[in-house]
């Protein structure tokens, strides 16, 4: 059976904190205006529903995530998502906290009171917080739907939650507790010269965020979740870092491969209005869509943009091991297949001058030239480039549309 790739999506968490709620700082050094910041998410979903098969959506105890999506897809295409598998929602229920001291009345924190607490406390959701039922009441709370289209949301997609195992965040704070006392943290800067009790405020941090990610990768390996986040490798957390890393080099794989055909990544097109965000439906279930996702995806476990180009290059000439071929046998791929400027100019020299100057001339050259070539690959069965040429017909339709 095909493995199916299912990237985890915490960004719509860190949104809804930051633009509905307002309970998390808005993000320095970039265009931090609502309006931007909303088509960046939907960007990054638009990518995510292309090049994975499902997304499961980290979901907290205000359902902002559900509420943003309802807003922008509307409650029906929510509810298909969701009952069709395609979104899953992953409510989640176990906690890590640290103490950052006691309040003064003068609002300062008196960091001092920390010391002798454990710097570390494992905990849950309150079992009325865990409830999805719940959860979707105060997510429909937000909207005035009849209570009957309520009742068949609910209904259609309260069995699609998907629960993390609460003893993950004990263990998690055992493990790294545990590898401190065991003087495991130094590259840290946690030498375990102290009591982790008296520890200070800026010690007990670093092990919070370890301990979220400890936390986070054992659920993500539970699952057999990928994610767009970059973990440090630790040696708590390395041994299954580099699968769940897979969404994240998926992501910066096909921006390289786009690159090298001059197209800009699919998030920026998204945000620029250039292919519609509706578009995606349509697109993440065409052949060529889906045998680029199992591509990338498949390759991305060990390949990064180091090596992209070697191995996409290979896939469209037919595993000829291009690199390894004659300037002379490539000049007559690009001429047949049209190859962008972008793959010719990769080759060094007059090669790939006259592989780029060739673009455009397939169609010049007649159908008598099929009998010259053997066509290796190509025209049997799908190649990545089929991809490429999908997005780039995508905004080719847009600059028409928008002249």
């Amino acid at each position: 059976m095909a493995e199916t790739h299912i990237v985890f999506n915490d960004q719509l968490e860190l949104y809804g904190q930051q633009y509905i709620t307002q309970v998390a700082p808005i993000p320095i050094g970039e265009n931090a205006s609502p309006e931007y910041q909303k088509k960046k998410i939907l960007a990054l979903l638009f990518e995510q529903f292309l090049l994975f098969d499902k997304i499961a959506i980290k979901i907290d105890r205000e359902n902002l995530e559900l509420y943003f999506l309802i807003k922008e897809l509307g409650i029906n295409k929510v509810e298909e998502l969701i009952e069709y598998g395609i979104i899953i929602p992953v409510l989640w229920t176990p906690i890590i906290v640290t103490s950052l001291g006691m309040k003064l009345p003068d609002g300062s924190m008196d960091e001092s009171s920390i010391i002798g607490q454990p710097p570390l406390i494992s905990g849950k959701f309150s079992d009325e917080d865990s409830d999805p039922e719940r959860n979707l009441d105060k997510l429909l709370s937000y909207f005035s739907f009849h209570k009957d289209r309520k009742r068949i949301f609910k209904k259609r997609v309260i069995d699609k939650y998907v629960l993390p195992d609460n003893s993950i965040a004990d263990n998690a704070t055992k493990i790294v507790i545990d590898a401190y006392v065991k003087g495991q943290l130094t590259e840290l800067g946690l030498n375990n010269d102290k009591e982790p009790e008296n520890l200070n405020l800026v010690e007990r941090d670093k092990l919070f965020q370890l301990g979220h990610s400890v936390l986070e990768t054992t659920v993500l390996a539970e699952k057999n979740f990928k994610s767009y986040d970059k973990y440090q490798n630790y040696s708590l957390t390395k041994g299954s870092v580099r699968n769940i890393e897979t969404a994240y080099h998926v992501s910066e794989n096909t921006s390289e491969i786009l690159k090298i055909e001059n197209l800009a990544n699919i998030q920026d097109y998204v945000i620029e209005n250039k292919i519609p965000f509706e578009r995606v439906f349509d697109l993440r279930y065409k052949k060529n869509i889906k045998e680029y996702r199992k591509w990338i995806n498949t390759l991305s476990k060990s390949i990064d943009t180091k090596n992209i180009t070697e191995e996409y290059i290979d896939e469209i000439a037919g595993k000829n091991k291009f690199f390894e071929s004659t300037g002379g046998k490539f000049v007559r791929t690009v001429a047949m297949f049209g190859l962008g400027s972008g793959v010719g100019g990769l080759i060094a020299g007059p090669t790939g001058a006259a592989a780029g100057g060739i673009i455009g001339k397939a169609a010049e050259l007649g159908l008598s030239m099929l009998d010259t070539y053997v066509l290796d690959g190509i025209l049997k069965g799908w190649n990545p480039r089929m991809f490429v040429d999908d997005i780039k017909n995508e905004v080719a339709d847009e600059q028409k549309l928008n002249p």
